[in-house]
C-alpha cells in the first residue's frame, strides 16, 4: 500500500512550521487579504486546486464518489486519516469526499468548498471548488502522471464510442429501411459520443 499526499511544495511549510504560519497570518492581515472561507480557517489551503479539466480527468479514473463517513470499500490508511483530521480540525474545507472505482483500487481524498455564498446558501452541488488531498493504493503517482491516466481513459472511451458510432452509421447505410421503421415506431436511433466525464459532476 502506497500513499501520496498532494500538498503544494512551495506552501507546505505553512502548515508544518509555526513560525512561517505566524508570518503568513501577519502579512495577510497587514495587506488586508481575504484568505479564509466563511469558516474560521486556521491554516491556509495548501492542497492542489482542481480546475474543470483536471476534475474531469480524475473523475474518469474514479467515477464514484461518496462522503468520507460513508466510504466502506477499503481501509483508509492512517497517514490519510491524519491528513483528514488536520484539515477538519483547522476548518480547511466545508466537506470531504472519497472518489473511487469499483473495478480498480486507488481512491482519492477530495476536499471542497462552495464557490460562493449563493452556492453555499442554496447548497448547489455543481458550484464547488475541489482540492486533491491524497491518494492511496498499489502505486503512488505525481499529479501529472495521474492526470495522464485520466486523459488516456477518456481517450480510449471516446475511441470505443466512435468505433461503435461508425458501425451504427454503416448499418444505417446498408439497411436504412430497418432504421426508418425504428423511427416510425418511436424507437431511439442515436449516435452517442458522451464519456464518463461529459456530464456535470456533483
Amino acid at each position: 500500500m502506497e500513499v501520496k499526499i498532494y500538498r503544494e511544495p512551495e506552501n507546505e511549510a505553512l502548515i508544518l512550521d509555526e513560525t512561517q504560519l505566524a508570518e503568513y497570518h501577519e502579512l495577510t492581515s497587514e495587506l488586508g487579504l481575504q484568505v479564509v472561507t466563511q469558516q474560521e480557517q486556521q491554516v491556509p489551503n495548501v492542497y492542489t486546486f482542481l480546475n474543470s479539466a483536471m476534475t474531469k480527468q480524475l473523475y474518469a479514473i474514479c467515477p464514484k464518489h461518496t462522503a468520507v463517513v460513508d466510504y466502506k470499500k477499503s481501509t483508509i490508511p492512517v497517514e490519510v486519516l491524519k491528513v483528514l483530521k488536520f484539515a477538519k480540525d483547522n476548518n480547511m474545507y466545508e466537506g470531504y469526499e472519497i472518489w473511487y472505482n469499483d473495478i480498480e483500487p486507488d481512491p482519492l481524498l477530495i476536499g471542497w468548498n462552495y464557490s460562493n455564498d449563493t452556492a453555499r446558501e442554496k447548497q448547489y452541488g455543481w458550484q464547488k471548488d475541489r482540492f486533491l488531498m491524497a491518494r492511496w493504493g498499489d502505486c503512488a503517482m505525481e499529479l501529472p502522471e495521474l492526470l495522464q491516466v485520466g486523459f488516456d481513459k477518456l481517450k480510449q472511451e471516446l475511441l470505443d464510442k466512435a468505433k461503435q458510432a461508425i458501425s451504427t452509421c454503416k448499418s444505417v447505410i446498408e439497411d436504412p429501411d430497418v432504421y426508418v421503421r425504428k423511427v416510425l415506431s418511436e424507437q431511439a436511433v442515436s449516435i452517442d459520443l458522451t464519456t464518463t466525464s461529459s456530464s456535470t459532476i456533483y
